[in-house]
């Protein structure tokens, strides 16, 4: 009994003992506690930093020292070698100090350009893990943003904070000391101002960070805008709209101007505010002081040196005031970048996912599939469907019937609400995706080109490509531009079926075991489309090629065909054999 009630005490002490500590952290902003991990990389830099803004504080105490020496003693007695050490050491506190903050700021940059590549390449990395649904929603001037000024000043913040409050921790407490030896009454007066510098700064902290937060979402709103406007600038002059366009950024910009205006102005009244505390540490200080040289209690060399170290304490307090005014602003980049940090992908791998055995069979069956796309009105639904292995499937169908998004389910860009997708004998939700990914190739409409030559951009999905296997790649598709040949920014310089079909090419060479073509040859003319479709057929005689297309006459050769209408299947001619001039099937087409 005793010893149970000796444990209860050690646990119930351990509590109490761990709550102050858990306050403490509980009182640091979340926005530091984010900070300091991505920061504490570079620790070596900041403690060199450290040391050199500590070395430049001591020697700043010199110069002080000396001048009420040269004023009480050296110069009443008109000694010229003592009054040019005086002035020499005087030289050397004002150069040393000046050199050494200048290789702390080089300490700092390193530190700084350091941080924002870490978060840079971080966020590149996290972004690389959210699903399409993600990138359909947010338009791409969202996504930049965030990886240009957010960025560079929190890792400018970041890097100077340390060494910021190690500079005015170690320089207050210096000169305090200093102070305190030259005169103790005097640093008295000083030392109330300090708790009324803090009250000022708590009181501003919330309205600051609003209105940092309102900066940020002004700057995004134009980024987002700036992306839209320079992506489809073309037709934005063939519509004639770039004066309307131009009155759009120009509101932007002002809606900026004014936020920005609305910050700094609060900055500045706070600025003005805190330095009315230092205006009043210095009057007092010099009344005082006059008065205690006035009764002979002070010499005028101690007066003018305890003004020296007295401007040397609030120079670090007003960069300190400086820091929290940027902290604000650099918080709400903060909460920008976590915001980006914290969603998660809706396509996720499975714990126990495994890769695809490449000896089985792959055969794809949909069991029960439901499916909503966002806010779509159109939910898929399919009971049930299977596509043999190494067959040939078109899906047809209006606008919005559903046909992509089937594609990109069978592709599992999006996961199933119900039901399951099955590949190979395993739900897709099972399989690695970097596995699913080489085994299962989706192919857009649009697909994306890069900017570097055209074998480069063919390598991609397969850099071990022979020079035969581009060759044979490029055939199939009727592709003829030189290998050399640059891709401009965009593929501008290509027009969009030649794009198709180079994404085609570049499919083919990865050989895929199931390649999805969603509308991939809708730029290409009706007779090229078929014999690329069964070039396809030729160079990839066992992959499931799954075809979306709007054209009866390129796809009527097909083995099967099924037809969506509202997210279902309504016809399939392996189950109820149709022909191409069914009515139903020709009243279908002449409506897309």
């Amino acid at each position: 009994m005793a010893l149970r009630h000796f444990l209860l005490y050690v646990d119930h002490a351990a509590v109490l003992k761990a709550k102050p500590v858990a306050r403490m952290a509980h009182s640091i902003p979340p926005e530091l506690r984010w900070l300091f991990p991505r920061i504490r990389p570079h620790l070596r830099l900041h403690i060199g930093s450290f040391l050199l803004v500590t070395a430049a504080s001591l020697l700043g105490l010199i110069a002080p020292l000396c001048m009420r020496r040269l004023i009480d003693s050296i110069l009443p007695a008109h000694n010229g070698r003592l009054a040019a050490m005086a002035i020499g050491l005087i030289f050397v506190s004002y150069e040393g100090r000046s050199i050494l903050s200048a290789c702390g700021s080089y300490l700092t940059f390193r530190a700084t350009q350091g941080t924002a590549v870490a978060l840079r390449l971080g966020l590149l990395q996290h972004l690389d893990t959210l699903s399409a649904d993600h990138f359909d929603q947010t338009p791409v001037g969202d996504l930049l943003y965030p990886f240009e000024a957010p960025i560079d000043e929190i890792s400018f913040f970041g890097s100077d904070l340390v060494p910021s409050l190690l500079r005015a921790a170690t320089a207050t407490a210096v000169a305090f000391s200093a102070m305190a030896s030259l005169n103790p009454l005097l640093t008295v007066v000083i030392v109330p101002i300090i708790p009324a510098f803090l009250f000022l700064r708590h009181r501003c902290r919330n309205r600051m960070a609003g209105q940092a937060d309102v900066v940020q979402e002004a700057k995004r709103r134009f980024s987002r805008f700036l992306q839209e406007h320079l992506n489809s600038s073309v037709q934005i002059q063939l519509l004639r709209q770039t004066r309307t366009q131009e009155c759009v950024a120009s509101q932007l910009l002002e809606t900026i101007l004014s936020t920005q205006a609305r910050l700094w102005r609060t900055g500045l009244a706070f600025s003005a505010v805190s330095n009315l505390a230092i205006a009043v540490a210095i009057a007092l200080t010099l009344a005082g002081g006059s008065r205690m040289v006035f009764r002979g209690m002070l010499s005028i060399g101690t007066l003018v040196a305890f003004y020296a170290l007295l401007t040397q304490i609030f120079e670090p307090l007003t960069a300190a005031v400086e820091m929290y005014s940027r902290a604000q602003r650099t918080f709400a980049s903060i909460r920008q970048i976590r915001g980006c940090l914290e969603k998660h992908p809706t396509v996720i791998e499975h714990k126990c996912a495994m890769p695809i055995d490449g000896k089985s069979s792959f055969e794809i069956v949909l069991r029960d599939v439901s499916f909503r796309y966002q806010q779509a009105a159109v939910v898929v639904r399919i009971p049930h469907l299977t596509i043999d292995c190494g067959e040939i499937l078109a899906i047809v169908g209006r606008n919005g019937a559903g046909k992509s998004t089937l594609a990109k389910l069978l592709a599992r860009l999006y996961d199933v609400d119900t039901g399951e997708i099955v590949i190979a004998g395993r739900d897709i939700r099972h399989i690695e995706l970097e596995s699913l990914r080489a085994a299962v190739c989706y192919l857009p409409t649009h697909p994306m080109l890069f900017h570097r030559s055209l074998i480069e951009n063919l390598r991609i999905g397969k850099p071990t490509s022979t020079h035969s296997e581009i060759a044979n790649a490029l055939a199939a598709v009727e592709f003829t531009k030189p290998l050399e040949a640059q891709i401009e920014p965009s593929a501008s310089n290509l027009s969009t079926g030649e794009r198709q079909r180079v994404a085609i090419a570049r499919a083919l060479l990865q050989r895929p075991r199931v390649l999805v073509l969603d509308e991939t040859t809708s730029s290409l003319d009706p007779a090229s489309e078929e014999r690329i479709l069964r070039s396809i057929r030729t160079s990839l005689p066992q992959t499931t090629l799954v075809v979306v297309s709007h054209r009866l006459h390129s796809i009527a050769w097909m083995e099967r065909m099924i037809v969506m209408h509202q997210g279902e299947i309504i016809r399939d001619s392996k189950s109820s054999v149709f022909q191409t001039s069914d009515p139903t099937l020709q009243q279908l087409f002449s409506s897309m």
